[in-house]
C-alpha cells in the first residue's frame, strides 16, 4: 500500500507543480519512478500466490479440478520454476555491480539509491521460486499423508 500511495501522490503532487506553479521536481519523479518499478516487480510474486496471474481459460473449464491442479502443476515445474531460475541468475550480476558502486539516478540531482529498486529484478525471481518451491513441498506433504 505504501508503495502504491508514493506513485498516487507524488504523481498528483508533480502534474499540480508542474502545471499550477511551473516548476518541477526531479527528486519527486525519481521517486515515483522507483516507487513504481518495484511495486510493479514486487506484485508479480503476490499475484502469483494468489493464483490471479493471467492465463487463457479456453480448456479451463472444460477440464475438472483436478486435471486443472495438474496442469497448474506441470506449469510451474516446466515453466515457472526453469525461467524465473533464469532470471535470478542472469539478474545477479546486474544487482551486484549496481550495490557496488551504490547506484543512483541516472539524473544528475536525482535520487540515489537505484540499486535498491534493482534489488527488487532479484527479489522478484527469489520469491516466485519459493512460492513453487514451497507448492511442491505442500504436495508431497499432501501424497505423503495419503
Amino acid at each position: 500500500m505504501g508503495l502504491a500511495a508514493v506513485v498516487f501522490l507524488g504523481q498528483l503532487a508533480m502534474v499540480l507543480m508542474r502545471y499550477l506553479l511551473g516548476v518541477g521536481f526531479l527528486e519527486i519523479q525519481d521517486a515515483v519512478n522507483y516507487a513504481f518499478a518495484a511495486l510493479v516487480a514486487l506484485s508479480v510474486a503476490v499475484t502469483f500466490d494468489a493464483d490471479r496471474h493471467v492465463r487463457v481459460d479456453v480448456l479451463r473449464q472444460r477440464w475438472s479440478a483436478l486435471t486443472n491442479r495438474r496442469v497448474d502443476w506441470l506449469g510451474d515445474l516446466l515453466l515457472a520454476l526453469p525461467v524465473f531460475a533464469l532470471m535470478a541468475w542472469s539478474a545477479f550480476p546486474l544487482v551486484r555491480s549496481s550495490w557496488a558502486i551504490l547506484e543512483g539516478s541516472p539524473e544528475t540531482g536525482g535520487l540515489p539509491g537505484l540499486f535498491i529498486v534493482k534489488t527488487c529484478l532479484l527479489i522478484l525471481p527469489l520469491l516466485i521460486v519459493l512460492l513453487v518451491l514451497l507448492r511442491f513441498a505442500c504436495l508431497v506433504r499432501r501424497t505423503a499423508a495419503r
